[in-house]
């Protein structure tokens, strides 16, 4: 009875570049342990040559240790570290393993809860397993705009104005220093308390007191005279900044 031939071992060529056995085909075993004298080779060169020096590569990182070089080397260039799930449209490599894991658990395992508000859109349905992921996908696919408060620094979609100042906007005015002479806010009243406090570096205290005191002024505004539990209070750095810049400009307009 003939015996049956044992299966011809896998075999690869070379990946690193530039090697002059490139061409020639080897087993796996004999593969990783050619790798090795490549990178021996090349771990020689250290601390003289601490960039990566591969043909074509794009990365101008110097780095600290023969480690980090070998771990870019070997994930971006001989074995690139690719993300292999079905349908992933991300062809780059990554330098690090936790990286490609990251990847996979946020963009291809984690739930896709943020979903595009635009109904039409198809990312409405599939969503997106980051905010960060989200906001960007408004800014670059859809038109949206700065809120036209003062203050405020939302970014909105255009068919959603209406509703952003219906829940984020109130009647309540600040006309401490610099706010004065700016545009209205119309922040909520809790809003008008947390920018006493931030803006003006008021005290809880004093911050409920002047928020209290406008609301009993015809125009819900909050007034210096309102000030009378706190000696000092800053500039609001928003306003006077922009007051500077304004000023500025004109400035090299006339000239």
């Amino acid at each position: 009875m003939e015996a049956l031939a044992s299966p011809a071992p896998s075999s690869s060529p070379c990946p690193w570049i530039p090697c002059s056995a490139s061409s020639a085909i080897r087993a796996e075993s004999e593969t990783a342990a050619h790798l090795r004298e490549h990178w021996e080779e090349r771990r020689r060169q250290w601390p003289a040559l601490r960039n990566c020096g591969w043909q074509n590569c794009q990365s101008r990182a110097t780095f600290k240790s023969p480690g980090s070089l070998k771990s870019h080397i070997f994930n971006i260039h001989v074995t690139p570290l690719v993300c292999t799930h079905p349908q992933c449209t991300y062809a780059k490599p990554f330098g690090k393993q936790y990286e490609l894991d990251r990847h996979i658990n946020t963009i291809h395992l984690a739930s896709h809860n943020h979903q595009c508000p635009v109904q039409s859109c198809e990312a409405h349905t599939t969503g997106f397993a980051r905010k960060d992921k989200l906001l960007n996908h408004i800014r670059e696919q859809h038109d949206n705009l700065r809120c036209p408060y003062n203050h405020c620094f939302a970014t909105v979609l255009e068919t959603q104005v209406e509703s952003h100042l219906r829940l984020f906007h109130g009647s309540f005015e600040c006309a401490l220093g610099a706010c004065s002479a700016s545009g209205a806010s119309c922040f909520l009243e809790e809003d008008l308390q947390r920018h006493l406090r931030k803006h003006h570096n008021l005290t809880y205290d004093p911050s409920l007191s002047v928020t209290k005191a406008s609301r009993h002024t015809e125009d819900n505004t909050a007034r210096p005279s309102h000030v009378i539990t706190c000696r000092t209070w800053q500039d609001c750095p928003v306003c006077s900044t922009a007051q500077s810049a304004s000023s500025t400009m004109q400035d090299k307009g006339g000239n």
